[in-house]
């Protein structure tokens, strides 16, 4: 039929629809989703309504079987891929099961529908689709590539919306169409209402069907879980294990498939070589989007009928892919995030009646990346999947429906602004207060019509507002009446009543806040200013102050000054008599171990250098300042003294070089992907070592830079550019996955590292020393611990790969077990080492990890000489950055050398526990909290004739470690 209204009119007329009940039909999920869905859309509510199915219990069934219910005119469906648009376009043509279980009469007409493929053209073009079709099906890029006018008319048009795979919905892309719909009828369904990071899915949720239930409804199959803790290759062990499974299962009888993810498509082209090279008789396919059309068409073609056995993707086979006979599944890369991961286990777990099938399998690498994931608990030994995985589904789920409950707490906000798109700046002032009811809406009265939409979304909890101002402004190339110009500023406030603050937000950080604050409150505002402000800083260790403006009352040609880098240390400590003020002070520093920013100024305002993933994050963080704010032992002028001042390197300083790092992002992110080469020899860049060859106090400095191939030498020079690094003589090349190799000596210029010098000293990788020895209280020698050195050569540092009993690595070993258990402990002494060794332990909710530094003796008897300690002073001193990230980027380093070191010698270097033992600490780490020992063992230093420059050595150490890691320093000296 050629017409809209004939299809309608027939189509209508031949339906027979029937709910059926537990008896046939319809199953549960489908019949419980129904009945909501249409309950829903009769309450006049006009919220996007959210269904949350598990994969695999008919999400695209439930939506036919509302369409037949509902008789919509026009339903848009917006789906992720084209790959899903096929399919569900295909279900929505057909009927899908309506007419094979009787929910709809044989003789039905099947509704028109249209697959969207490109772009329209124009409006016509876009009305005329409308008035022709049911259902239009297209994905959110086609949509994207339409003009503005042709998506409206093309919306307009539509009388409903549904969206697949609604999780993809805070977007842009897809919540401008969900936008769109606003006041007409919007269908979100989700097997995951969860994302990783926190955007909330607009709308209510108005039906949940727990994948608990699924499993208990026979939905999926029973998952058979294998996470392949492999010495070897992981892809390799991984990939062996996921095909002697498959090639048993398909000898079995059954028609089983497999799946191998990939992180990427450089890495789906090296797992599809190694898939051919250990089994190429079942036809490995390769999937991703890099490829054309015909070919991914071609291979799933292939993977469907039979012929291919294997198929490795990227992203391409989660959302909406439907394979009854895809069985088992190799995740080369486990995702962190959660979501993608349960809706493809869902494809494979999920039953069929049309072919003969098994229980699904699933192989996952144990890598330590996974531990800090909602995935650690998939991970587990004695993980359950069949329990746990809906256990987790449920609390992510569950966590969703918080922060949606959250957003959805503000019952009003501005037009196109809903609260979930917020990402405010970490920044307020406060103002005290004692009252514990206030009155947001009061704004008003501070801005009339100012506010935009006349809207104060004040949450229903009481203790959250915000609206945003719309001001208007003038043109600055000229004076047009007929053009407007507008700025618009939000403002957010939060009553802490526990702290007696009122905190205010505003992104136009240069408004008087004083009015609305005694709008809201009902009294004169005192706002928390001057120099209480400066207690944020309280608690932040190593502050180091970035820029400091200073304010001067008495000279008005110069009254305010802004000092920045070296220059700050002017304002932090100005010359005797100057009567200059701070205004602000911007700094970095340590909170219990983490990188942090914060900034305050005399004005009241304090913040942050990064902003906020929602008000809920933004709330929290103003708890975190209130309590400091409020807490009058802070002592603000201590605070200052305390504060450490970069000052530009332009000369050598006089103090001995103790240890160079590695710029520090290399552990947190890139350095497995750069590496050294030399003499055809190449080694992983945070694997090489660097020892030091100079302790002197002038001249350039001098160091090694060590692998277990090769040693090569480089200088550090001083002049007034700062730090310039040269060879000594042959040099090595760094080389990353792209791009020509460089001259380590350029990368060092161009990546600077950081260069530990004696009495809790360093140079930047800015080329800025931070000095700190004015806090450094000398070591107690009372502390020194003496212990006898039986049977040890205190020239022998290492026992090595002859394990030598009379090593003072061996020794101390030992010491260390005597006095505690460690879950592992682990010899790390090699090139790129962490330590020499490194004891983890599990006690209670703490992750105590031990650093042990050890060092040989020039000489054959204990004494004084200074030398001794300079090495193993540089190295516990350069150990302390560990403690970052929680101590979790030295957990990972730790895991990958313990496996790399399996490879290349079949053992593992353990003194205590093993590589699974390893990998439980990893997994459980990120729920505890880290406490660093660091041990520091020199059998050459004797504790009576310890000079006083080996004291000022270790107190430069230690003034260090207890500012970075809050732990203590112990030395292992002879009597």
């Amino acid at each position: 039929m050629s017409t809209k209204s004939a299809v309608l009119d027939s189509y209508v007329d031949a339906v027979s629809f029937q709910i059926h009940g537990a008896g046939g039909g319809l199953r549960r999920p489908q019949v419980g989703a129904l009945h909501s869905i249409i309950g829903y859309q009769a309450s006049g509510v006009t919220d996007p309504a959210i269904v949350v199915m598990p994969t695999g219990t008919g999400k695209t069934e439930t939506m036919v079987a509302w369409m037949v219910a509902t008789q919509p005119e026009a339903v848009l469906v917006i789906v992720p891929s084209d790959v899903l648009r096929e399919q569900i376009a295909g279900t929505f043509e057909t009927l899908g099961i309506l007419q094979e279980v009787g929910a709809v009469a044989p003789g039905a007409l099947r509704p028109r529908v249209v697959r969207l493929g490109h772009r329209i053209a124009d409006e016509d073009e876009a009305l005329e689709l409308v008035a022709s079709a049911n259902v239009i099906v297209a994905t959110p890029k086609v949509l994207s590539h339409c003009e503005p006018e042709v998506r409206q008319a093309l919306f307009a048009a539509c009388s409903h919306l549904v969206v697949d795979e609604a999780h993809h919905a805070p977007a842009r892309t897809w919540s401008e169409i969900i936008d769109a719909f606003a006041g007409r009828p919007v269908l979100l369904f989700t097997a995951t209402p969860f994302r990783t990071d926190r955007r909330v899915i607009p709308g209510r949720t108005i039906f949940r069907f727990p994948l608990r239930l699924a499993q208990e409804q026979d939905y999926f199959s029973k998952i058979d879980f294998t996470a392949v803790l492999g010495t070897g290759d992981p892809d390799e062990d991984l990939a062996a294990a996921a095909v002697q499974r498959l090639r048993s299962d398909r000898a079995a009888g059954l028609e089983h498939v497999m799946l191998a993810r990939a992180r990427d498509r450089a890495h789906a082209e090296e797992l599809h070589d190694l898939y051919t090279e250990i089994a190429r008789d079942l036809q490995p396919r390769i999937v991703h989007e890099g490829l054309t059309k015909k070919a991914i068409k071609s291979n799933l073609a292939d993977l469907r009928s039979g012929i291919c056995k294997i198929v490795v993707c990227v992203d391409m086979l989660g959302e909406g892919f439907d394979l009854q006979t895809l069985k088992v599944a190799a995740f080369h890369e486990a995702r962190r995030s959660l979501s993608p991961m349960i809706q493809l286990i869902g494809r494979v777990a999920r039953v069929s009646t049309k072919h003969k099938v098994g229980t699904a399998s699933v192989f996952v690498k144990r890598e330590p990346e996974i531990a800090w994931s909602p995935m650690r608990y998939l991970l587990r030994e004695d993980a359950d999947w069949n329990s746990v995985l809906s256990n987790i589904s449920e609390q992510e789920t569950a966590r969703a429906e918080e922060e949606r409950e959250f957003a959805n707490s503000f019952p009003d906000h501005p037009a196109d602004i809903p609260v979930g798109l917020l990402e405010p700046k970490m920044s307020a002032v406060a103002f005290e207060t004692s009252v514990a009811d206030w009155a947001p809406e009061a704004a008003r009265t501070a801005y009339g019509d100012r506010i935009l939409d006349g809207v104060v979304s004040t949450s229903r909890h009481g203790d959250l507002a915000w609206f945003v101002l719309e001001v208007p402004a003038e043109l600055r190339w000229g004076r047009i009446p007929s053009l407007q110009v507008a700025s618009y500023n939000l403002v957010i406030m939060f009553l802490d009543v526990r702290h007696g603050l009122l905190f205010v937000h505003g992104s136009d950080t240069k408004k008087d806040y004083a009015p609305l604050a005694e709008a809201v409150l009902g009294h004169p505002a005192v706002a928390l200013k001057g120099k209480p402000t400066f207690r944020v800083f309280g608690g932040v260790d190593r502050v180091v102050p970035t820029n400091v403006g200073l304010l001067d009352p008495r000279d008005r040609e110069a009254r305010f000054a802004l000092f920045v880098g070296s220059n700050v240390e002017n304002a932090i400590r100005p010359a005797n008599g100057q009567p200059k003020s701070r205004t602000h002070i911007a700094a970095s520093g340590y909170d219990t171990g983490n990188r942090v920013t914060i900034a305050a100024a005399m004005s009241g305002r304090f913040w942050s250098m990064r902003a906020a993933n929602g008000l809920l994050e933004w709330r929290n963080w103003c708890v975190q300042q209130g309590a400091r704010l409020t807490d009058r032992t802070i002592d603000v002028d201590a605070v200052f003294g305390g504060m450490l001042v970069p000052t530009p390197v332009t000369a050598r300083p006089a103090h001995p070089l103790l240890a160079v790092e590695w710029p520090w992002e290399l552990y947190l992110g890139n350095g497995t992907a750069l590496r050294l080469e030399h003499d055809g020899k190449s080694v992983m860049i945070t694997d090489a070592d660097f020892e030091i060859d100079d302790h002197g106090t002038t001249g350039p400095f001098r160091f090694t830079v060590v692998t277990p191939d090769w040693r090569l030498g480089y200088t550090a020079s001083v002049g007034q550019d700062g730090v310039h690094y040269l060879p000594v003589c042959d040099e090595a090349q760094v080389s990353a996955r792209r791009g020509e190799p460089v001259p380590l000596s350029d990368w060092l210029n161009a990546h600077k590292p950081t260069l530990y010098l004696s009495g809790d000293r360093m140079i930047t990788g800015d080329d800025h020393l931070v000095d700190a020895s004015d806090s450094v209280e000398p070591f107690d020698r009372n502390r020194l611990e003496v212990r006898t050195w039986d049977g040890v050569d205190i020239r022998v540092e290492s026992q090595g790969d002859a394990r030598r009993a009379d090593s003072i690595q061996a020794y101390v070993a030992r010491e260390l077990l005597a006095e505690q258990d460690f879950d592992v402990l682990i010899d790390d002494d090699r090139a790129g080492e962490a330590a020499d060794l490194v004891g983890l332990r599990i006690d209670g909710s703490d992750l105590v990890i031990t650093l042990v530094h050890c060092k040989y003796s020039v000489g054959s008897t204990p004494g004084a000489r200074v030398d001794d300690l300079y090495d193993v002073c540089g190295q516990a001193t350069r150990g302390a950055r560990w403690r970052d990230h929680g101590g979790l980027p030295l957990l990972k380093h730790l895991d990958r050398r313990v496996r790399a070191y399996y490879r290349r010698h079949n053992r593992h270097p353990l003194e205590v526990g093993t590589i699974e033992d390893l990998y439980r600490v990893v997994s459980l780490a990120p729920q505890l909290y880290p406490r660093f020992v660091t041990v520091v063992a020199q059998p050459g230093i004797s504790k009576v004739r310890c000079s006083a420059e080996q004291l000022r050595l270790l107190a430069g150490a230690e003034s260090y470690l207890r500012a970075i890691t809050k732990g203590p320093l112990r030395v292992l000296v002879s009597e």
